[in-house]
């Protein structure tokens, strides 16, 4: 594959994403949605699959200002959005969706379907979360949209609506959640797999050897599932950080 095939592509999405008022910020592109939020667009390639093709990917996001300067200093690190997630949940098939690009070939359909996806369905996720009260109400009902970091990110939003002791509250259920090591049966009916699943946990202790031994021995259609510590009844030290970090707050 041409090695200009994909700086192709690029030069071509950054067009499009300036024709939306979005500006380029070091990995993603950035627009002001009001004074608090900013919509985020990041392309993703991927080139292993089929020979002269490139796959493209887009996740949407959204940064709200005052929560990640709470985040940043409470888990002492910054984060490159709010909330977010692949542009193919947002579209009516709610599936992943990545747009093929074949070297040598007009692709100009391809680009056309992206920039169509922007404005209808990136655009339409960006008018819904530009309000941080939407956001707070998802993350209080734990709802669906929201991907990761409830745990983080509702206790923040509480202590900026002036109600930190909510916050403390909504940490001291997280605690007692995850601290609670969840039995196999409880961990197949999550992930809706049945008997035929070989649950692996961290502590364990298998060795690379036992482990291939198990896959060899799988019956048919069977499967591992390695469980880590923060699913498995142990509480992450640097949420304990943030939660030290938290109380301190006046």
């Amino acid at each position: 594959m041409s090695k200009y095939f994909r700086k192709e592509i690029e030069t071509n999405l950054h067009t499009i994403c300036m024709q939306f008022g979005f500006k380029k910020k070091e990995y993603v592109f950035c627009k002001p949605i009001n004074e608090n939020a900013i919509a985020r667009l990041g392309f993703g390639f991927a080139t292993h699959q089929y020979k002269g093709h490139i796959f493209v990917n887009i996740f949407v996001s959204v940064f709200y200002k005052n929560v990640e300067e709470l985040h940043s200093k409470l888990m002492e690190y910054s984060t490159n959005g709010t909330i977010g997630m692949q542009i193919g949940y947002l579209m009516p098939e709610k599936t992943y969706k990545e747009w093929d690009f074949v070297e040598n070939s007009d692709n100009m359909s391809a680009y056309a379907d992206i920039k169509y996806a922007i404005e209808t369905y990136a655009f339409a996720y960006f008018e819904k979360m530009k309000d941080i009260d939407f956001f707070f109400k998802l993350m209080k009902e734990r709802n669906r949209e929201v991907l990761c970091g409830i745990d983080k990110y509702l206790p923040i939003l509480y202590y900026i609506k002036g109600e930190k002791e909510k916050g403390i509250i909504a940490i001291e259920e997280a605690i007692e959640r995850i601290s609670k090591r969840p039995t196999e049966e409880a961990i197949r009916a999550k992930v809706g797999n049945p008997q035929n699943m070989t649950i692996i946990r961290y502590d364990d202790k298998r060795t690379s050897e036992e482990i291939k031994e198990i896959e060899k021995n799988l019956p048919p259609g069977g499967s591992i599932m390695f469980v880590g510590a923060g699913y498995d009844g142990v509480v992450d030290p640097m949420y304990l950080k943030f939660v030290e970090n938290y109380k301190k707050l006046e």
